[in-house]
C-alpha cells in the first residue's frame, strides 16, 4: 500500500492497473483485502493489501441521486374524426424516444466475461492458488495423463468404477492436474468433487471430516462453473422420482441404502408441510456429514412433525468409520446415475498425506486409502482382502459394507507427494497400473506455459497486454533458466513469469531491457 494504513469495509482503495474499488472484506488477518472495482462491477476480487492504496478513510460515498426528468408534456388531443379513415401511408412514422442520458463516471462498461476472468486467473497465479478459470489456456504437457483419466472415467461410466494414484513432486503440478480431471469429469457428465488433506483439519485419520469436504463441495456437470453446490440439487432432483425413493428408502429393498433412503424419503415430504425449511435444511447438514448434525435430535423432530418412524443413522467421527462414507459416496454416485447422469467423480489432493504422518496416524491413513480401493476396484483389483478392514461404531454400523453396489460408478484419483515409504504401502493394496507419475516439464513445455501466461494479460486487456510482443523474448529467457537448473518445476514457472511482469508492472518500458539483461547473465553465466 501506499502507507501502513489498513482499509476498513466500505472504504475506497485504489490499484495501479485497475483503478479506484470499493472494500467489501478484510481476509488472512488483513493481509488479503476483496475488492470490487468500479471497473468491474459485481466481481469481487482478492488482493495483497501492499497492492492498494488508501483513497479516502471515510466510506465510499453513495453516488449523489439524479433529479429525474420532468415528465413531457402531453400532445395535443386530436380531433375526434366523423369516421375512422385509414391513415396515409405516408404519414412518417412516431419518433423514437430521445435516448437517456449517459454518465460515464457513474455507469462504467462492464467487460467482457472472459476479460474478468482472465485477470481473476492471473491474480490467482499471482498469488500461488489454481485458478478456477481458464485451466485449458495454460495447460501443458499432460496430454497422455490426461487421456488416462478419460478413459478411466469412461470405464466407471459403465459400473466398473476406477481409481487412479497420480504421483508427482512438490510443486510439478499435481493440484493443476486434478482442477483438469474434475474438469474433465464434468464435461463427461459425471458429478464432480474435490477435498484437499492436511494435518489439521481434514485430516486422513477422521473419515467424517472428508466425506464432509467432499460432500458439500460437489459440482454438477449442467452447472459445471458453479464451484460448490453439495447434494441439495441432487436431492432435488432424485426426489421426483417416485420409485427411486421407495427403492432407497426400503430396508427390505435390494437397493436400499441406510442413509440415502431416509434422507431422500424426508426431503421429498418435508416442502409440503408448513414451516419446514429449517429442518429440512439441518437434514441436508446430517446428510453431508456437518459436525453440528445431530441425527438423534434430528430424528424425533423429522418422526414428530412427518408421522413417519424412517431412522436416521449416526454419522460419527472415529477412525475406524471409514467404510460409511465410502458406502455413502457409492450411494450417490449410484443416485446420480438412476438420475440422469453418469457417476460421481472424486478427486482427494493432500500436500501431507505421508511425508508428515507416523505411528497410529499413517496407519489410519493406509485404512482410509484401502477402503477407498476397496469402494472403486473390484476386488480382483485389489491386492489385499476387504473383509479384513476394519469396521468399527455401534453393532449396526459394523454391519453395513465399505461399498454401495458392485456396479456402483465410482471413480476416485489420489494425487500424492512422492514418497518411498508412501508408495510402498500403497502399492500393497492396488495394482502398480493404477499408478501414474507427472513426468518432468520439458524445456519446449516451458516455452508453451510461458506463452499461455503471456495470453492471458492479452485476454485481461489490462494496461499490461503485451503477451504477443513479450512472449518471444521470454520463451529466449526460460529456455536457459530451465536448463540452467533456475526453473525445476511448473510453480516456479509460474512465479518467475508472473514476477517478471509484476516487476515491470508501473515502468512497462524497462521490461524488455531488464529480459535482455537477465538473458546476457545466463548466457554469460556467474
Amino acid at each position: 500500500m501506499s502507507d501502513n494504513r489498513v482499509p476498513r469495509v466500505g472504504q475506497v482503495v485504489s490499484h495501479a492497473d485497475w483503478g479506484a474499488g470499493k472494500v467489501l472484506a478484510l481476509l488472512r488477518g488483513g493481509r488479503v483485502i476483496r475488492v470490487e472495482f468500479d471497473e468491474m462491477p459485481d466481481t469481487p476480487w482478492e488482493i495483497p493489501r501492499e497492492e492498494l492504496g488508501v483513497e479516502a478513510l471515510s466510506p465510499v460515498p453513495a453516488s449523489p441521486k439524479k433529479s429525474p426528468a420532468p415528465p413531457p408534456a402531453p400532445a395535443p388531443s386530436p380531433p375526434k374524426p366523423t369516421s375512422a379513415p385509414e391513415p396515409p401511408a405516408s404519414d412518417p412514422p412516431a419518433p423514437d424516444p430521445p435516448p437517456e442520458p449517459f454518465d460515464s463516471e457513474s455507469a462504467p462498461e462492464k467487460p467482457p466475461e472472459n476479460s474478468v476472468t482472465a485477470r481473476q486467473s492471473l491474480e490467482a497465479l499471482r498469488l500461488g492458488v489454481v485458478p478456477a478459470s481458464h485451466l485449458n489456456t495454460y495447460t501443458v504437457g499432460r496430454d497422455m495423463e490426461l487421456v488416462v483419466i478419460h478413459e478411466d472415467l469412461k470405464s466407471a461410466a459403465e459400473g466398473s468404477g476406477g481409481m487412479r494414484v497420480v504421483l508427482g513432486d512438490y510443486g510439478s503440478g499435481k493440484t493443476h492436474f486434478l482442477e483438469m480431471a474434475e474438469l474433465l469429469a464434468l464435461e463427461s457428465g459425471f458429478l464432480a468433487t474435490r477435498a484437499t488433506l492436511d494435518s489439521r483439519e481434514v485430516m486422513p485419520s477422521r473419515p467424517r471430516r472428508i466425506y464432509h469436504e467432499l460432500a458439500r463441495g460437489i459440482r454438477y456437470p449442467d452447472d459445471p462453473d458453479v464451484q460448490r453446490r453439495g447434494l441439495k440439487p441432487l436431492l432435488q432432483k432424485a426426489a421426483t422420482h417416485a420409485d427411486l425413493i421407495r427403492s432407497l428408502s426400503r430396508p427390505r429393498d435390494a437397493r436400499y441404502h441406510p442413509y440415502l433412503g431416509p434422507a431422500l424419503f424426508y426431503w421429498s415430504v418435508l416442502p409440503a408441510l408448513k414451516d419446514a425449511e429449517d429442518l429440512q435444511e439441518r437434514l441436508l447438514d446430517w446428510i453431508e456429514g456437518s459436525e453440528v448434525a445431530s441425527n438423534v435430535e434430528l430424528e424425533k423432530k423429522l418422526r414428530h412433525m412427518t408421522s413417519a418412524k424412517t431412522r436416521l443413522y449416526a454419522l460419527r467421527d472415529f477412525r475406524t468409520v471409514t467404510h460409511l462414507y465410502t458406502l455413502l459416496l457409492g450411494g450417490i454416485a449410484d443416485m446420480a446415475r438412476r438420475v440422469g447422469y453418469r457417476g460421481l467423480a472424486v478427486m482427494v489432493d493432500e500436500a501431507e498425506f505421508y511425508s508428515v504422518l507416523g505411528g497410529r496416524d499413517r496407519t489410519f491413513a493406509d485404512v482410509l486409502f484401502r477402503t477407498f480401493a476397496a469402494a472403486c476396484l473390484n476386488r480382483e483389483a485389489l491386492g489385499f482382502d476387504p473383509e479384513t478392514l476394519p469396521r468399527g461404531g455401534q453393532a449396526v454400523h459394523r454391519g453395513f459394507s465399505w461399498r454401495y453396489r458392485d456396479d456402483q460408478p465410482l471413480y476416485a484419483v489420489f494425487a500424492l507427494t512422492h514418497d518411498p515409504t508412501g508408495k510402498s504401502a500403497l502399492a500393497r493394496a492396488v495394482p502398480e497400473n493404477r499408478f501414474m507419475t507427472l513426468p518432468s516439464f520439458s524445456t519446449k513445455d516451458y516455452v508453451t506455459l510461458s506463452e499461455r501466461v503471456l495470453s492471458l494479460y492479452d485476454m485481461a486487456r489490462t494496461p499490461l497486454s503485451m503477451g504477443k510482443k513479450l512472449a518471444p523474448l521470454m520463451a529466449r529467457v526460460i529456455e536457459p533458466c530451465h536448463q540452467t537448473g533456475l526453473i525445476e518445476n511448473p510453480r516456479q514457472a509460474l512465479k518467475f513469469i508472473t514476477e517478471v511482469v509484476d516487476i515491470t508492472r508501473h515502468r512497462p518500458e524497462r521490461l524488455k531491457p531488464m529480459l535482455e539483461e537477465l538473458l546476457k547473465g545466463l548466457q554469460n553465466g556467474p
